[in-house]
């Protein structure tokens, strides 16, 4: 049985940090016309909010992670959250890039919830998941054809028992394990370090649980961690 953990030290560290995951059988294609029209309303739904490029970086969803980044040694105007970097992408081009119609869809589902998300495919993990700290001599390897990147004990991570799932917690996805058109189980994961501002973690995977639902996936179970419950099992 697989499990689902955050390390004693994060929690230590980041006392009010939670983690959601949610387990599904998927089928990514290149794109998904339903998906098509979510990512089109995007920068509406984000001006009938207020949020600019001018008030971006003070937003408290954005402006936290920043602390977040800070906090790990990094300059948080380079290394920016997954939610930041999106947010930036939808206000400045108004559209968000193609990946594949899932990766696409917990995209357009982060940006509603103003959190952070991720996945990774199961067949590609190894032993359980982890958020902790980067330990001396690691490496990891970014989607794309990117360098590895040297992985601090500073730098909060995802792991398995084997490699480095995503880096500065939530920045950079891994090649290693990301969701491509052959990915068909995939565990998606949301985080919160902070306490929370906007949307709570049951409300972003119940969004996400019915978004996967409207394209055909199977949702099969959820859960959220935190510093109370460091460790669940995934099914």
């Amino acid at each position: 049985m697989m499990r689902f953990r955050i390390d004693e030290k994060v929690r230590e560290r980041y006392p009010q940090v939670e983690a959601g995951w949610l387990v599904a059988e998927i089928c990514p294609k290149p794109a998904d016309p339903r998906v098509e029209q979510w990512k089109g309303d995007l920068a509406e739904e984000l001006a009938s909010i207020g949020l600019s490029m001018d008030n971006l970086a003070s937003h408290p969803d954005v402006a936290g992670w920043r602390q977040v980044y800070s906090s790990m040694g990094v300059k948080p105007s380079k290394y920016r959250s997954s939610l930041e970097a999106l947010l930036r992408r939808v206000l400045k081009e108004k559209s968000l890039w193609t990946v594949n119609s899932v990766v696409d869809l917990y995209n357009c589902v982060s940006i509603r919830a103003l959190l952070p998300m991720g996945a990774f495919d199961l067949d590609k993990i190894r032993g359980d998941i982890e958020i902790r700290f980067g330990r001396v001599g690691e490496r990891f390897f970014p989607l794309g054809s990117g360098e590895p990147e040297e992985v601090l004990p500073g730098h909060v991570v995802y792991a398995d028992s084997e490699k480095i799932c995503t880096w500065l917690w939530n920045h950079r996805d891994s090649r290693l394990t990301g969701l491509d058109e052959g990915s068909r189980r995939a565990v998606f994961v949301v985080d919160r370090a902070f306490s929370p501002t906007t949307t709570d973690l049951g409300q972003a995977l119940d969004l996400l649980w019915d978004k996967l639902e409207e394209t055909g996936a199977r949702p099969k179970a959820r859960g959220i961690c935190s510093a109370g419950v460091p460790e669940q099992e995934l099914p």
